[in-house]
């Protein structure tokens, strides 16, 4: 898998206002999750040099283990703070025996498609290597990270063949627009940008429309925070005390839009547009 997977599913991959897994389908039995993200990420000193993945995982989980137990384990859940708050990152996973995952699988779906200005994208399957070997089955990934077929601003037909274990799927969503016009303290972000130790960090962009987040990562050398804020907002403040000591920091912006959907067969679908730009910043 590609570090561009390991960090979706992880932080996507990141309890949370938008939790994949606090539904009221968590009580159902037998349920089938879907996640299928599509990431396009540029560095803040190069906006235009964008690199774009896409992947999926379809998840079946027996009766005695909840969405909510499960997803963390096969790196399928996305956990962010409400609106306006922040948490420290954590990379520890939640605890479910071994003996009940293993029962859980990753679903082979058939053939993965994504479409968008009439460019068709067909996801790779890859075996996955879960955590202590408990989950099996096979994931769905890009083979490049060519960001062409991959747009922002565009509609995307979702789409599988179907298997044995899964009815075929079809679905039509929306990518919202790229993050344009951050601000760090007034001022563009880029790779000059500097932080005061120990002062909270006024943050800007561009508005999104309503029901859009944007999360923001700041990581130091002895930890890494994590806050949500409207996209409608169009503005943010970071705590001071996410502000690491002096020296060299990372400071992750992604807009981020959830769509839900259903099809036959399917407990629950979820489709995840999440576009980033990134770069380093000094503390001083």
């Amino acid at each position: 898998m590609t570090a561009f997977a390991a960090l979706s599913f992880a932080a996507l991959a990141f309890g949370c206002a938008v939790d994949a897994s606090s539904d009221p389908e968590t009580a159902q039995t037998g349920v089938k999750r879907a996640v299928v993200v599509v990431e396009r990420s540029a560095g803040a000193d190069a906006p235009d040099a964008v690199k774009a993945e896409a992947f999926a995982g379809f998840l079946s989980l027996p009766s005695e283990l909840e969405p909510g137990d499960v997803l963390p384990i096969a790196e399928l859940a996305l956990d962010l703070p409400a609106p306006g708050a922040c948490k420290t990152v954590s990379r520890n996973r939640r605890t479910t025996p071994a003996d009940a995952v293993a029962q859980a699988e990753l679903l082979d779906a058939g053939e993965v498609t994504l479409v968008a200005n009439g460019v068709v994208t067909t996801l790779a399957p890859r075996a996955f290597p879960s955590a202590a070997d408990t989950i099996s089955g096979v994931v769905y990934t890009t083979r490049d990270r060519a960001a062409e077929p991959l747009p922002a601003s565009s509609r995307y037909t979702v789409a599988t063949s179907g298997s044995s274990a899964l009815e075929p799927i079809s679905v039509e969503l929306g990518a919202p627009a790229a993050l344009d016009a951050v601000t760090v303290m007034g001022s563009p972000f880029g790779n000059s940008t500097t932080l005061r130790t120990a002062q909270p960090v006024e943050l800007g962009w561009a508005k999104g429309v309503a029901g859009d987040l944007v999360y923001v990562t700041l990581e130091g050398n002895r930890g890494s925070t994590l806050c949500a804020y409207r996209d409608d907002a169009g503005h943010g403040t970071l705590p001071a005390s996410a502000v690491p000591a002096r020296g060299t920091a990372a400071l992750s912006v992604h807009r981020l839009r959830t769509a839900p959907f259903t099809s036959v067969g399917l407990g629950r679908g979820e489709l995840r547009f999440d576009f980033e730009i990134s770069g380093s910043v000094t503390v001083e």
